[in-house]
């Protein structure tokens, strides 16, 4: 059993989409969890909605405030009580009054969290298709994993882990080993090439010698995955993880949500690397196709 030594931050509104987080939490992730912080934002209604606008915020009278936060933070004792965490888990009930985003932040930096909990959507009309505003920028800009539940089933039994080698791949398949998994739990291990193709512009006198050199490159990276799938797979098979592994070729998002569908995968398992002001798009390319476009549980650690 993994040692109790997580401290996770649950952030929900009391809808059944925010509760889609509850059998991750309960399976996997209590089991571990030494601290849970259960958080709602007031007015809880824009916890999985577009950002509140700060002028609407100012004109709440300040007795209309107060009866907010007190229902908001009902609210989140309810949850925790519902969620019914085992014994050993210190549990806190908090709610913040203001943008729902920028408070989850503050009080994952502030709890020092090791692990962001979420639903997918919430109580707004203004979610977008697959994932609601307030859980992509908290999944953005998080320096922390963070878990999105999307409802599915009672049990936690196939996870899907996205690895190619990388640092932030690593620290994906390292922080497995925090979380609590059913013995039987099936991990699949997947390497996805992304192949190298010949530029369309290349002279016809250089091409035929071009696609040979670009079937080597790709020939070299598939013998590269497999050795490195081959290492990984045979150390989680001696920690007695029933585990397989697949090297595939494609775009790395494609291929994996198409991965995670043959293989009927509870959740996705991918590294990410940490949000920075000086990139467009904060999480990797990979990640952000994931988040918005699988239709599973997803865990982006960073």
């Amino acid at each position: 059993m993994a040692e109790r030594q997580l401290r996770v931050l649950w952030a929900t509104d009391g809808s059944e989409a925010a509760r889609s987080a509850a059998t991750l939490l309960r399976q996997i992730v209590l089991p571990a969890t030494r601290k849970l912080v259960v958080m709602t934002v007031a007015p809880h209604s824009f916890l999985s909605g577009a950002r509140p606008d700060p002028a609407f915020l100012t004109k709440i009278t300040p007795s209309a405030r107060r009866k907010a936060l007190t229902e908001s933070e009902q609210l989140a004792q309810r949850e925790a009580t519902v969620l019914d965490p085992p014994d050993g888990v210190e549990v806190e009930a908090v709610a913040r009054w203001g943008n729902p985003i920028e408070e989850i932040l503050r009080m994952a930096r502030l709890m020092t969290t090791d692990l962001i909990v979420m639903g997918a959507k919430g109580h707004s009309n203004l979610a977008l298709l697959l994932l609601g505003s307030v859980s992509q920028g908290v999944v953005q800009h998080a320096t922390q994993p963070v878990m999105i539940g999307r409802p599915k089933g009672d049990r936690v039994d196939k996870v899907l882990v996205g690895y190619d080698g990388s640092p932030p791949a690593k620290k994906g398949v390292t922080f497995l080993d925090r979380l609590e998994f059913p013995a039987d739990v099936e991990l699949k291990l997947t390497y996805v090439i992304e192949p190298f193709a010949v530029p369309s512009g290349t002279p016809i006198s250089y091409r035929k010698r071009a696609v040979e050199e670009a079937h080597k490159i790709n020939e070299r990276q598939h013998r590269q995955a497999e050795r490195a799938l081959s290492t990984l797979e045979n150390q989680m098979l001696e920690k007695g993880r029933r585990v397989t592994a697949e090297v595939l070729s494609g775009p790395a998002g494609s291929e994996l949500e198409d991965s995670a569908k043959r293989f009927d995968a509870d959740l996705i398992v991918v590294g990410s690397r940490k949000p920075s002001p000086a990139r467009h798009y904060l999480l990797g390319s990979t990640a952000e196709k994931l988040v918005r476009n699988a239709g599973t549980s997803i865990l982006i650690v960073r």
